[in-house]
This record gives structure tokens, C-alpha cells and sequence, in this order.
């Protein structure tokens, strides 16, 4: 078909290969689907002068939908083991947070622990001193030691 461009400026068309941009006056020979005659028609930007061409039809065949099906099932198995992973990892936090405190003696043992790491101490030890915690490791043991000598501690 002969598609010409009466506007004043380049405009472009998709083709059976691809996109083509026309020059103002310019005319072209392509061959264009009948999927894009609604869209060509309606921009009023070409003339055309020829038949569309069929639309191709595409058609998937039974491997492809099988490798289709089969590949969201395992993404789906994917998916359900990170959720379980996720939802053990939340009971853990959740267990953790139910436990009751623990006392200002029990923190300085964290203290004196080698495997207890200093982020760990020093969460327990806010639980226990609250906004006030020091930030080294040896103010946090001497502000636990006053707490720990105090009634009630």
C-alpha cells in the first residue's frame, strides 16, 4: 500500500516491519496490519492508497502454555517459602518480645559474655535504663551497676 503524509511536519507509522517516519508530502510503499486502520484513520495525517494487510494470528502452542504454567508454579513455591521464612521470622521477634525483662543483674552477664554481641547488651540494657542509655559499653555497666544496687532493681 502507498501511505503518504499531508501534514507539515514528519510523522511516523507502524508497519508490518516496524515504525517508519514520513517526511511532509513524502509517499512510502509498507504493508500496515488492519489493526492500526482505527488509529490511522482517526489521526487523519496519511493518505492511503491499497489494502491492509491480515493481521497475523498468533497462536500459543501446548509446550508454551505448559512451560508457562509450570514456571508460575515453581515462582508460586518461591513465593510461599519466603512468606514462611517471613512468618517464622516474625514468631521469633514476637517471642522475643513477649519474654519479660530482664534484670540489671542479668544484662551485666550479657556484658561479661564474649558471644553476646554489643548491639544485643545494649537493647537490653534500654529496655531497662530507657532514653537515658549511654552510648559507650562502660557507661552502660556502671549505669546498670547503680541500677542493680538500687531496692528493687
Amino acid at each position: 500500500m502507498k501511505v503518504t503524509n499531508t501534514q507539515k511536519g514528519p510523522r511516523g507509522i507502524n508497519t508490518v516491519n516496524g515504525p517508519v517516519l514520513i517526511e511532509p508530502g513524502e509517499t512510502v510503499e509498507v504493508d500496515i496490519f488492519a489493526r492500526e486502520q482505527a488509529h490511522i484513520e482517526a489521526s487523519a495525517w496519511f493518505e492511503i492508497d491499497g489494502d491492509y494487510s491480515d493481521d497475523p494470528v498468533v497462536v500459543a502452542g501446548a509446550p508454551a502454555l505448559k512451560q508457562a504454567a509450570d514456571n508460575t508454579g515453581s515462582e508460586l513455591e518461591r513465593l510461599q517459602a519466603l512468606l514462611a521464612d517471613r512468618d517464622a521470622e516474625l514468631a521469633k521477634l514476637k517471642a522475643q518480645q513477649d519474654e519479660p525483662p530482664k534484670t540489671a543483674a542479668e544484662v551485666l552477664e550479657m556484658a561479661k559474655d564474649p558471644a553476646v554481641q554489643f548491639m544485643s547488651f545494649k537493647a537490653a540494657a534500654a529496655k531497662l535504663l530507657g532514653d537515658k542509655t549511654p552510648a559507650k559499653k562502660d557507661e552502660i555497666i556502671a549505669a546498670l551497676e547503680d541500677l542493680a544496687t538500687k531496692p528493687g532493681a
